[in-house]
């Protein structure tokens, strides 16, 4: 596991965490780290990409996060609002939509609707140059997921090939840590 780093030793694109699915990130974890909120990316992360229909274990996961206490709603650069609006209504959860990820905005709208500070609040997302990037600009506690599917839009596929070193390189350094200081995995 990647271990959480205060924001000013943090890189810009490297996650706090690495998780292979969001259903996997443990919330127990977050809480004791004194994450309050979660802003939660949509297409890959929640939901395969342009699709509406949740998965069980995700459904099940959003409802312990809340049920936890924390307070967490959806940022999407979904061009389409109704669809990211009733995922996030099958979820219980707020929304911001046409966000503009990875600028500051796009998370700072996302810390108003939860009312919760940066260092508070969490970002999951399966982007490295939208996701990551944004919230780390900000100092978010970030949890990187592997994607839910491989169907994409065409420009995040070529993003994608610039992810992958680097993602290997973290999956690594991860492995690497576990194997050491046998620290749980996320």
């Amino acid at each position: 596991m990647i271990r959480w780093q205060p924001h000013g030793r943090r890189r810009w694109l490297r996650p706090s965490q690495l998780a292979e699915k969001v259903w996997q990130i443990d919330l127990g974890r977050l809480w004791e780290q004194g994450v309050r909120g979660l802003i939660l990316d949509l297409d890959n992360t929640l939901v395969p990409w342009n699709q509406e229909e949740v998965a069980p274990e995700v459904a099940a996961w959003v409802e312990a996060a809340t049920a936890r206490g924390l307070r967490a709603c959806v940022v999407s650069n979904a061009l389409r609002g109704a669809r990211v609006q009733r995922v996030a209504e099958r979820l219980g959860l707020a929304w911001v939509v046409r966000a503009g990820k990875p600028l500051p905005r796009a998370f700072r709208r996302g810390l108003k609707v939860l009312g919760t500070a940066p260092r508070q609040t969490c970002a999951i997302g399966d982007q490295v140059f939208t996701d990551m990037l944004g919230a780390n600009w900000l100092g978010l506690v970030t949890v990187l997921v592997a994607p839910l599917s491989a169907v994409e839009s065409p420009h995040t596929r070529l993003i994608r090939r610039v992810e992958r070193p680097l993602r290997r390189r973290w999956r690594r350094e991860q492995e690497g840590e576990s194997a050491t200081d046998r620290a749980p995995r996320v």
